[in-house]
């Protein structure tokens, strides 16, 4: 037993036993709240668990979402690409073919310009050909003759041949002309059929983007809420530690007033024990020296000069 509860009176120690027992009585009201407390943290902390998984869930599937929206767009972007690069050299060969165009225009021109100088047409030289011809061969001529007939033999084939040369060459130029303008109004209807496609290609790439930006936007959301339940359940389960830790010590602290406070019942019965024997001492003490005898009876001594264990054996 503590010694220091021997120095102190009954009615101290009964004013100790009643703080241990208030003091007691609140700390098991300590340890019931602590333990409703632990039993809420845990289901806080069941439940942020359950939300941290569901959110981590949904996130993986944004991830994997905004993952083949990306591919998708990253697709069209290169498709796109493509198409705009084919719009620009079509655009290159129809600027050329135009060139072309305009060069062939004058050169048709140009041709046309020495048919038009030409006035006499090939059928009209053919017959003087033929005319010279059959003269040579049929007639007798006069080598001054002949040799004239000869010339204007030579002159006559000579325009055939340059008429016809001219006439060919503008036949030439105009297939030319007609398959540049053909190539040209291809490339034309190409280029116009690929705007179309561009343009349509725009929208669609145009709405992947606002897609896959609102996929970030949702996924960006999805994380700050994450990471809020994270943060709030690390909050708990250290709120949790410290509950735990609390409990241990307020329980610690309990039986510790628990041991005191036995102590101090214990204290209180024996200091009421030896307030019976200290009133038995003052009464026998009294009734010796009202007596003329001063001998003292087995009983007056086992009181007089005994202890609490003597005082039992009666």
């Amino acid at each position: 037993m503590n010694n220091n509860l021997n120095n102190l009176s009954i009615e101290e120690l009964n004013k100790r036993a009643e703080e241990l027992a208030r003091e007691i009585y609140e700390t098991r009201e300590a340890i019931k709240n602590l333990k409703e407390k632990r039993i809420e943290l845990f289901n806080q902390i069941s439940k942020l668990r359950q939300e941290r998984a569901k959110l981590l869930e949904e996130i993986r599937g944004i991830k994997t979402k905004l993952k083949t929206a990306r591919e998708e767009r990253r697709k069209l972007i290169e498709e796109y690409r493509k198409l705009v690069e084919e719009r620009r050299e079509n655009v290159l060969q129809v600027r050329a073919i135009k060139d072309l165009l305009s060069s062939k225009a004058s050169e048709v021109q140009s041709l046309q310009n020495q048919t038009k100088e030409i006035r006499v047409p090939i059928s009209v030289i053919k017959q003087k050909i033929d005319e010279i011809e059959w003269t040579i061969q049929t007639n007798v001529l006069t080598p001054e003759k002949e040799n004239e007939l000869i010339r204007k033999l030579k002159a006559y084939n000579a325009l055939l041949k340059r008429v016809t040369a001219i006439r060919e060459s503008l036949k030439e130029k105009k297939e030319e002309v007609l398959e540049l303008r053909a190539t040209y109004m291809s490339l034309r209807a190409r280029i116009k059929e690929l705007d179309e496609k561009i343009k349509k290609l725009r929208e669609v790439i145009n709405e992947k983007t606002t897609g896959v930006n609102k996929l970030k936007d949702s996924l960006n959301q999805l994380v700050q809420k994450y990471n809020s339940i994270k943060s709030e359940l690390e909050s708990k389960k250290k709120e949790l530690e410290e509950c735990n830790n609390e409990l241990t010590m307020k329980t610690s602290k309990l039986n510790a007033l628990r041991t005191q406070y036995q102590e101090t019942l214990a204290a209180i019965e024996e200091a009421k024990k030896k307030q019976v024997l200290n009133e038995k001492k003052s009464k026998v003490a009294r009734e010796i020296e009202q007596r003329e005898k001063k001998r003292l009876t087995i009983d007056e001594l086992k009181i007089m000069y005994g202890d609490l264990e003597d005082l039992k054996e009666d």
